[in-house]
């Protein structure tokens, strides 16, 4: 697997990042927070895929250099901005951090990507090293244990079922999404397959997306977020449609989703301080408002070259 970029993963990331601010500032009862909130949940499971795709790339250098330059490149700057989000909670809101919140990401609900994207990395490259059948069935392993958590956390919110009383880091909560990507980015003449077939597969996957966002309506579980197994479909099929739309050059969006998504990291780790700044410290009751001045914000301070290549470069 090349280094290259692929642009069609670099718009994907670009859909994926703006679903996750858009979560972030519609957290509101009204129809589009609601929708937002069932069917915009497929974000961050993408970006575990996508990371899951590349992560082969680990094998073409010596494996603490590829852990190192994951350090420089993700988990420093993640902790820079762990440090400002404690110190701007404890202004804003009186809330004390430790050494280990800012270690952990728990300064700000949204760093624990960065916790689990980094654990993963240390871990799964070592899935490599072993022989093809075995390594596969690994990662179905992941992808059942991961959709049997997910089942669990549903029930026990529904029911009350006390399966899980620790709630620190749960890799198994994840890892069957990276683990997706894996299988995937060991399929030969995928990107072929996908060309040849990119209508059929944009609207079965389309459709397994609408079907893991309806059926929270249907069967009571409205606002379980990420602890819902329906979250599979609703994962891959928006993942899946998405790549699929995006493979062919010139469709709309295409590119400007691809210089988001190559500033993704970036957004990710501040915009959550612009929206809650924006909301509670400003108190813009707006939220359109809100989102036009995120976009406009980022458009201003985002430096160029981070939208010309992502600081994480669209690697595993």
């Amino acid at each position: 697997m090349s280094g290259k970029r692929i642009t069609a993963i670099d718009s994907l990331k670009g859909a994926a990042i703006i679903t996750v601010v858009l979560i972030h500032i519609f957290r509101d009862d009204s129809l589009l927070g609601l929708m937002l909130g069932e069917f915009g949940r497929w974000c961050v499971p993408a970006f575990f895929i996508i990371q899951g795709y590349f992560l082969k790339r680990s094998i073409l250098s010596p494996f603490a250099d590829y852990v190192l330059k994951k350090i420089k490149r993700i988990y420093l700057p993640f902790l820079i901005w762990s440090v400002i989000y404690g110190i701007y909670f404890w202004l804003v809101d009186k809330q004390p951090f430790t050494l280990s919140d800012i270690l952990l990401g728990k300064t700000a609900v949204h760093l624990y990507f960065t916790v689990y994207y980094m654990l993963f990395v240390l871990l799964l490259p070592l899935l490599y090293r072993l022989p093809p059948k075995a390594r596969h069935r690994c990662y179905w392993l992941m992808i059942l244990s991961n959709f049997a958590v997910c089942f669990a956390l549903e029930l026990q919110r529904s029911y009350g079922i006390a399966f899980f009383t620790y709630s620190g880091i749960n890799p198994f909560k994840w890892w069957g999404f990276v683990a997706i990507g894996m299988l995937l980015g060991e399929c030969e003449n995928l990107d072929h397959y996908i060309r040849e077939h990119r209508l059929k597969i944009a609207v079965v996957s389309a459709g397994l997306a609408v079907l893991g966002g309806v059926l929270p309506f249907l069967t009571g579980t409205l606002g379980y977020m990420y602890n819902r197994w329906t979250l599979f479909p609703l994962a891959i099929g928006g993942t899946f449609s998405l790549a699929a739309y995006f493979t062919k050059e010139g469709v709309p969006g295409r590119e400007v989703l691809a210089k988001i998504g190559r500033g993704s990291f970036c957004i990710y780790l501040s915009h959550f301080l612009v929206v809650h700044f924006l909301k509670y410290v400003l108190r813009i009751e707006s939220l359109w408002v809100v989102s036009i001045l995120t976009m406009v914000i980022f458009l201003i301070f985002v430096p160029r070259e981070w939208l010309r290549e992502d600081i994480s470069r669209g690697r595993a």
